[in-house]
């Protein structure tokens, strides 16, 4: 058994604040996102191999002394040479000798679920962790959504237009040893662009059946602005997290993370996000990513 966890993106959606840090290693309330994904992987499911690209690989390397993790670094250096989820899935198992049965998690998701009893749902087959969102337009153009009969998946849509429920992957996934092979099958075989596992999924279920693991207790994508805050505030209790060092007087900060030392003075934020250095005084920001050093006055 082994474990890999995909962190090789760019986190472009949330520019300017991942221009030089890696989404994996956004703070939630302090931690690292990838710490709370190490502490779901049960001590008989370690190391850890974790993709990454070379453009972050200094800070991987120092996030990851003294942790039971090993660094697979891929070559891509910027947005447009990527591998991509599925490639670069199979190039890990292929360069680094990972033929062994495979749990697979995505470096920018929050979540919450039993990893044991997930492998152990599986019985053999290729699985997926799913979460209901509780409104299938929800999900429409977003996720990987599935339908699910009994404890299988019947069918899966990749950001569909339509969707057929509101169950979504929550880029958790186990896949036992005789279905690797499978995957350079389907690199070589599919269309450009799709490369999201979503659409390696659909492809699988005309080969294999796949097991529904459905007891995800709580699930965030970090994907954007608005889902980074909810997940800070989630793991608050509703409160904004603003960095111990961070300078604010006179200031409201509602729904708001600060992310290093900072200096806010005389100002109103609501849903923003803000880097270190950033000195922002004066001011109304409502929905703002403030990068790194930045200087905002009335």
């Amino acid at each position: 058994m082994r474990t890999l966890i995909l962190a090789g993106g760019f986190g472009t959606r949330l520019w300017p604040i991942t221009l030089d840090r890696p989404k994996p290693l956004l703070p939630i309330a302090g931690k690292p996102l990838l710490d709370y994904i190490m502490e779901l992987i049960p001590s008989e499911f370690l190391p850890a191999f974790v993709s990454v690209n070379q453009r972050f690989i200094s800070a991987f390397e120092a996030w990851a002394v003294g942790k039971p993790v090993k660094l697979l670094v891929e070559k891509s250096a910027r947005e447009e040479e990527k591998l991509g989820a599925v490639r670069a899935l199979a190039w890990a198992v292929n360069n680094h000798s990972l033929w062994d049965d495979l749990l697979v998690i995505a470096g920018d998701n929050w979540l919450r679920l039993d990893l044991r009893e997930f492998v152990a749902h599986a019985q053999g087959r290729p699985a997926v962790a799913l979460f209901p969102l509780g409104d299938p337009t929800r999900v429409a153009k977003r996720y990987g959504v599935a339908l699910v009969e009994g404890d299988r998946i019947r069918a899966f849509q990749e950001k569909p237009e339509k969707p057929c429920s509101d169950l979504v992957s929550t880029a958790c996934y186990f896949f036992p040893r005789h279905v690797l092979p499978l995957l350079f099958e389907f690199v070589e075989a599919a269309p450009a662009g799709h490369d999201a596992p979503g659409y390696f999924l659909q492809w699988l279920l005309t080969r294999k059946e796949i097991a529904a693991f459905t007891k995800v207790e709580e699930w965030r994508d970090i994907g954007d602005r608005l889902s980074y805050i909810e997940a800070n505030l989630h793991v608050t209790n509703g409160k904004s997290w603003v960095h111990p060092d961070a300078e604010v007087h006179d200031a409201v900060i509602e729904c708001s993370v600060i992310l290093g030392p900072a200096r806010i003075f005389r100002a109103h934020l609501v849903e923003c996000v803000v880097d270190e250095g950033a000195h922002i005084e004066g001011v109304e920001l409502r929905g703002a990513l403030v990068g790194k050093g930045a200087w905002l006055r009335s």
